[in-house]
C-alpha cells in the first residue's frame, strides 16, 4: 500500500488553501469540508483505482481521508478563532455558532485532534490510521473519524460517564436544586477531589491549566446557547448530536425533534444561571 499519510497531506492541504475552504470549514459539527475531486492520472486517482479493486479497503481509505479533512479543518479554526478572541480582534458574542464550536470541544477530543495532526505530517505512519479505526476508534480516533451510528453511541458513553460524575458531585452538596446558589461552589473553590469530579463532568483531563480552559469553554458554552434558539432549526441529525454531546445532555434513541427539544428546555432551564451554578447545569437538567 503506498504512504496514505502522503495523500492525506496533499489532499487535505489542497482544500484548505482553497477559495471554497473558506465556505466549507464552516460545516464543523454538520460533517467535513467538501472534497476536491481527484485529477485524473494523479497519484491520489491511481491509488484509488487500484485499491477499488478491494470495496472495503476502499471505503475506509476514503473514511480516512474524510476524517482528515475535517479534523484539518477544526483544528485550524479552532486555533483562528481562539487566537481573534486572545488578541481582542473579536469577542465570544461576536463569533458564529460552527467558531464557538471549535472552542467548546472537550480537553481529551483537542489533545486527540492534535496528536492526530502531528501523525499526518510524517510519511509513512498515516496508514496506520486505517488499522486504527478498525480496532481503536472510540480510544485513538475522534469523531471525525466514526461513522454516525459510532459517533452518537461513543458520545453517549461520555455523556452516561459526565453525568454520574456530576451527580456524584451534586450529592456532596446535598442534591440541590438549581436555584439553590448558595450552595453550589465557584471552580476556584473546589478542593482535589471536586475538581476531579469536575474534569470527568467536562471529560476533560486534570493537567496544568485545566481550569482555565474549563472557565473559557463554560463561557464559550453560554455564547453558544444564547445563539441556539435562533439556529437550531437548521440542525442536522449530527449537529444535534454533537450539540447534545457538548452540553452532556442524553441522547440515547431520541430522534431529531426529540434532541431538538432537550436542547430548547436546556437552554431555557440555564438561561438564568450564574456562572458558579452553570457549571453544574447537566446533572440539575437531568434532576430536573
Amino acid at each position: 500500500m503506498h504512504s496514505l499519510s502522503r495523500i492525506l497531506l496533499h489532499r487535505s492541504n489542497s482544500v484548505l488553501n482553497s477559495p471554497t475552504f473558506l465556505v466549507a470549514v464552516r460545516q464543523t459539527s454538520a460533517g467535513p469540508p467538501p472534497a476536491t475531486p481527484a485529477k485524473e492520472g494523479s497519484l491520489t486517482y491511481k491509488y484509488e483505482q487500484f485499491i477499488g479493486k478491494w470495496p472495503k479497503v476502499l471505503a475506509l481509505h476514503r473514511t480516512v481521508l474524510e476524517g482528515s479533512r475535517w479534523c484539518f479543518a477544526d483544528v485550524k479554526m479552532y486555533f483562528k478563532t481562539k487566537r481573534a478572541v486572545a488578541t481582542g480582534q473579536k469577542k465570544l458574542t461576536d463569533l458564529s455558532v460552527e467558531e464557538l464550536e471549535t472552542l467548546v470541544q472537550s480537553g481529551s477530543e483537542l489533545i486527540k485532534m492534535l496528536t492526530l495532526i502531528v501523525i499526518l505530517q510524517i510519511p509513512g505512519p498515516g496508514d496506520i490510521l486505517i488499522l486504527m479505526l478498525i480496532f481503536f476508534p472510540r480510544l485513538v480516533l475522534t469523531r471525525h473519524f466514526w461513522s454516525d451510528q459510532q459517533r452518537r453511541e461513543y458520545f453517549q458513553l461520555e455523556v452516561t460517564k459526565a453525568l454520574i460524575s456530576g451527580e456524584q458531585l451534586l450529592k456532596t452538596y446535598g442534591n440541590p436544586s438549581s436555584t439553590d446558589e448558595n450552595k453550589m461552589k465557584p471552580l476556584d473553590k473546589l478542593d482535589s477531589s471536586e475538581m476531579l469530579l469536575v474534569h470527568n463532568m467536562q471529560s476533560m483531563y486534570p493537567i496544568p491549566g485545566s481550569s482555565k480552559r474549563i472557565m473559557n469553554r463554560m463561557k464559550a458554552l453560554r455564547a453558544l446557547d444564547n445563539l441556539l434558539p435562533t439556529t437550531i432549526d437548521g440542525f442536522n441529525e449530527r449537529q444535534l448530536i454533537f450539540n447534545c454531546y457538548i452540553r452532556k445532555i442524553d441522547i440515547g434513541k431520541k430522534n431529531d425533534s426529540e434532541m431538538r427539544d432537550s436542547l430548547r428546555q436546556y437552554v431555557k432551564f440555564t438561561s438564568r444561571m450564574p456562572n458558579n451554578v452553570y457549571l453544574y447545569a447537566s446533572p440539575l437538567f437531568k434532576q430536573k
